[in-house]
């Protein structure tokens, strides 16, 4: 599904921006290779009104010479908030937009009211192995990624030869991801030593078939984080506002209305 887009202007740069719904602001942040309006956006759009920026290196998003860790990220999160005169909001992050979630609540708390991590990067815990994603065929990858790697969704999003239109966005996309998720374990170490700082009422939610984060993962931010709680999807790998968007965003919904 396609969705007109916006541009915002922060500084010199200029970041790709996908907005839609209508109720209280709520910031979704993306993960390393889903950077666009899904379903799922929608089907949250029905009570929120979804930002969804792209961050710096992938889409059409400028910026990525000045990201050279998670810290430049969150500065830059709060840049995008700001330029959306988002003093406060909920605040939705997968994957690589998990991390930066959590970095954020961590670091800046005024500006996060309810946060979900949605099989989000970050954490380390002793003994369990991550999968490297970036030395991975694209069938390995689809293995990886999907509870159902044969699926069409799974064939359509990491197909065995990308479309040559969707080359050069597909190689810059990686090139950002690198930079931020390519063996980051001093980071990973960090963030999972201070959870115990964050303040925002906290939803981890987690594909029961993750094989790129094992479920481990997510227990360690449950664990972690004050309060939060942990809800597994049954028949979901890595992506589940992707591969289960309908029982994604009820869960979503359900924890942020209370």
């Amino acid at each position: 599904m396609t969705r007109p887009e916006e541009t915002l202007k922060i500084g010199a740069k200029v970041v790709q921006l996908f907005t839609g719904g209508q109720g209280p602001p709520l910031l979704y942040l993306h993960g390393a290779g889903t950077y666009w309006w899904m379903p799922v956006h929608d089907l949250l759009g029905a009570r929120h009104r979804v930002y969804a920026p792209v961050h710096p290196g992938f889409g059409a998003s400028e910026g990525l010479e000045e990201i050279e860790s998670m810290e430049d990220l969150v500065f830059h999160a709060v840049d995008v908030l700001d330029a959306l005169g988002l003093e406060r909001v909920d605040v939705v992050g997968l994957s690589l937009g998990g991390w930066l979630a959590a970095e954020l609540a961590l670091r800046h708390p005024g500006r996060v009211h309810r946060l979900v991590l949605v099989d989000a990067a970050g954490t380390r815990v002793p003994g369990v192995v991550r999968e490297d994603l970036f030395m991975a065929s694209p069938a390995k990858a689809r293995q990886l990624l999907f509870a159902d790697p044969t699926s069409a969704l799974a064939a359509e999003l990491v197909p065995d030869v990308p479309a040559p239109e969707r080359l050069e966005a597909a190689l810059r996309g990686r090139e950002a991801a690198a930079r931020l998720l390519w063996n980051p374990h001093v980071q990973y170490r960090k963030l999972t030593s201070r959870l115990g700082r964050i303040k925002a009422p906290t939803l981890v939610v987690w594909g029961a078939q993750d094989r790129v984060l094992p479920l481990a993962l997510g227990e360690a931010y449950q664990r972690g984080i004050p309060g939060a709680t942990l809800t597994t999807i049954e028949g979901c790998g890595h992506l589940p506002p992707l591969e289960a968007p309908e029982r994604f965003a009820h869960i979503v919904l359900d924890f942020l209305r209370r």
